[in-house]
């Protein structure tokens, strides 16, 4: 009887352990039928089919990368042993990552219609809602046109005082500081810039700052982390459905939306209520967008003036205070050009009365090339993604529709083909005695036809579009895209960026920590691929004596 029973148990620990390996071979043969239909429908014109490195089952080469002590060098590593066009698994998704500047080029500019932006997980679009960064279409057209002219240049001057007052502000509490610790003081600066910007985007956006330089826990911030934490969690990357299940956690995330909302409307409502017009902030401007434009164009609705606020809010502040922190830690590594930058601000707060006036930012030309510098050399964005609408063609390479495609951009910009000789230096005169050289930020206004003609713009490239090389054969970096979705907020960074530089550079003096190296990480996986300093960026400030 005993035996009999024993030979039973064995009998269905057999099946069971047939059956398990009967699921894993079919798995298995799933899997890599869609490995091979994805390469196949990836080929060149001489037959040669995109390269990569074989995916492990159902994980892809997900494990490649997040397995490695830096994933965005573990990213970087297919371009470097695989070439300019690289073929990547995540999961049992597939995407191509680019490095060429021509088919970057087919792909954002001359062929962009055939290129949407890549859909934003269930968070985000719920974030950012009916907003420019997520629309397509005529809706991101009629969108694109309205926030086009909040974004000029009249009224980004118009908060020339709020960057610098708030950069005075941490001018001011790192003097602070330096006065307790003595005559100079190791400081990791990139958190403190983090509260810069966020107190800026807030002030512009809003009307109030967050008190982040001021060390509090805004609510309203709060709520707005806790979303965007969420959002970057791979349960809300690779599902839609997991935001529904009953968990504290996504209760906390209804509890934040709900808040956040409260507050918009809340201000929203307050504005449109006013009796006189007012410009002092984007919410302002978003609400009178077509009040003083010759179009027949629906103006934004509240929603759509929410999403755009939380669009900005969210997007206008982690990779300019990643640039600001790199340009100041550069800067540092090579004395003789924080030297140069130093003196052209000293000359021109000199003859200011030690005031950074608008026409004295837009003198300052070194400086802008700093800033395009380290866009190129330490670029905030891992690069861009896009997804194919049709079947096209890249420089002999078969790309079929719905197909994802990465621009990958630091490869990109090591380039000495597109980016000049020893790319991989830190060299800021690249971008001097050139007559496309931005200023100031790079701001350029719509012409009047343009305004007559609402999608004109669109169907038109820029000037500034024509050509992205300066006439010494440099190209500008493509951390803001290129094309008709070139970044909205490039000017606004710009100018704020420069000011921050311009005010901090001028009241210290910066030296890199001993034994720190700077580190770049991959960030966020949202509707952006971010990168950070991985562990900050440590420096020794001293204040200067003028």
């Amino acid at each position: 009887m005993a035996i009999e029973k024993r030979e039973k148990y064995l009998m269905i620990w057999l099946i069971c352990a047939l059956s398990l390996i009967l699921v894993w071979f079919l798995i298995r043969l799933w899997y890599f039928r869609q490995v091979d239909r994805s390469r196949q429908q990836l080929c060149h014109l001489d037959g040669k089919t995109v390269p990569g490195e074989n995916p492990k089952m159902l994980v892809g080469n997900m494990v490649k990368v997040y397995r490695a002590k830096n994933s965005l060098s573990a990213y970087h590593w297919f371009h470097e042993q695989f070439g300019e066009i690289v073929q990547i698994f995540w999961l049992w998704r597939q995407q191509i990552s680019i490095t060429n500047y021509l088919m970057i080029r087919h792909i954002l500019v001359d062929n962009q219609k055939n290129y949407s932006k890549f859909p934003p997980n269930s968070l985000i679009q719920r974030l950012y809602g009916n907003s420019v960064l997520t629309n397509n279409g005529d809706e991101w057209k009629r969108h694109r046109f309205l926030l086009n002219e909040v974004f000029s240049k009249k009224q980004i001057v118009g908060f020339h005082h709020i960057f610098v007052n708030y950069s005075e502000q941490l001018a001011h509490k790192w003097n602070r500081y330096i006065q307790q610790c003595g005559e100079r003081a190791e400081l990791n600066i990139y958190p403190e810039l983090l509260a810069l910007f966020l107190d800026i985007v807030g002030k512009v956006s809003i009307g109030k700052d967050f008190a982040a330089l001021e060390g509090e826990a805004d609510e309203f911030l709060s709520n707005l982390n806790y979303i965007v934490g969420q959002s970057i969690r791979p349960v809300h990357q690779f599902t839609t459905w997991w935001k529904y299940l009953p968990f504290p956690s996504n209760h906390k995330l209804n509890k934040a939306f709900g808040a956040i909302d409260d507050v918009l409307y809340q201000l929203i409502r307050q504005r449109k209520e006013l009796s006189e017009p007012y410009s002092s902030n984007v919410l302002d401007l978003l609400l009178q967008a077509t009040d003083s434009l010759e179009t027949d164009l629906q103006p934004l609705t509240d929603k759509e003036v929410r999403d755009n606020l939380l669009a900005i809010i969210v997007n206008g502040h982690e990779t300019v205070a990643t640039t600001v922190a790199l340009s100041l830690y550069l800067l540092a590594r090579y004395p003789q050009k924080l030297t140069r930058a130093q003196g052209e601000i000293d000359k021109i707060m000199t003859r200011d009365r030690e005031k950074l006036t608008e026409a004295g930012l837009s003198k300052l030309d070194y400086l802008n090339c700093v800033v395009l510098e380290s866009l190129r050399f330490c670029p905030p964005m891992a690069g861009l993604q896009r997804i194919s609408i049709d079947p096209d063609v890249l420089e002999g390479w078969s790309i079929p529709a719905e197909q994802v495609v990465g621009i990958t951009l630091k490869p990109l910009h090591y380039n000495p083909e597109y980016f000049g000789e020893q790319p991989e230096q830190f060299h800021p005169e690249r971008y001097l005695n050139n007559e496309d050289t931005l200023s100031p930020g790079g701001i350029v206004t719509a012409t009047k036809s343009q305004d007559q003609c609402p999608w004109k713009k669109f169907l038109t490239p820029h000037k500034e579009d024509s050509s992205r090389r300066t006439n010494t054969g440099v190209y500008f970096p493509l951390t803001f895209g290129d094309g008709a979705r070139k970044c909205l907020g490039e000017h606004f960074a710009m100018y704020e960026m420069k000011v921050a530089l311009a005010v901090l550079l001028y009241h210290f003096d910066f030296q890199v920590a001993p034994n720190f190296e700077a580190e770049l990480e991959l960030g966020k996986f949202g509707l952006f691929l971010t990168t950070f300093p991985k562990g900050g960026i440590e420096m020794i400030i001293s204040p200067r004596i003028h």
